[in-house]
């Protein structure tokens, strides 16, 4: 069966795998500190971008339709929303949330532009999904950025330091879509 593929949601540079990428260049794998994880899941990459800079799920056409939910799992409570939300999308292979292929957690997202606990049908193979927020907070948030992590597939992300380009550089493979 083909593979489904999460693509970079933004233009930039990978900044972040299982480790922090600085200084560039940096091996594959990091060599700074462990990067920690908003929900717990697998491979957490980050790809730096511009201050308010939108959030684009980026999938191939087998994704047929995606569920949302937008909850507070990033940074510490003293950080605000913007630095605190994150957006989980349930991938699926039919429409209507049928077919359960794996999910994708976003990090980071200012200005949601989808609702929690809904389905959407996608007419191509693109949803915003918010934007990444300017500014800082603590340790958690140095600076705009896209967190994402998976549950389920794998990690096919260009190594630390690696440009990106949105919509067409792979970051998350699935094996066999429905």
């Amino acid at each position: 069966m083909p593979d489904v593929y999460v693509y970079s949601p933004v233009d930039g540079i990978i900044t972040g795998r299982s480790n922090y990428c600085i200084p560039c260049p940096a091996p594959c794998s990091g060599d700074q500190g462990t990067h920690s994880t908003c929900r717990g899941w697998s491979s957490p990459v980050d790809v730096d971008a511009v201050d308010n800079e939108q959030v684009v799920l980026y999938v191939n056409s087998l994704v047929k339709s995606i569920r949302t939910f937008v909850e507070n799992r990033c940074c510490s409570a003293a950080c605000g929303n913007d630095y605190r939300r994150a957006i989980t999308v349930e991938l699926y292979g039919q429409l209507n949330a049928n077919c359960l292929i794996g999910s994708v957690m976003y990090g980071h997202v200012s200005n949601p532009q989808v609702t929690h606990n809904t389905v959407y049908n996608l007419a191509g193979t693109s949803k915003i999904l918010g934007n990444a927020p300017g500014g800082n907070c603590g340790t958690c948030y140095t600076g705009s950025h896209t967190h994402m992590e998976r549950s389920g597939g794998s990690t096919v992300a260009p190594c630390c330091c690696v440009d990106t380009v949105k919509g067409s550089t792979a970051i998350y493979k699935w094996i066999g879509a429905c």
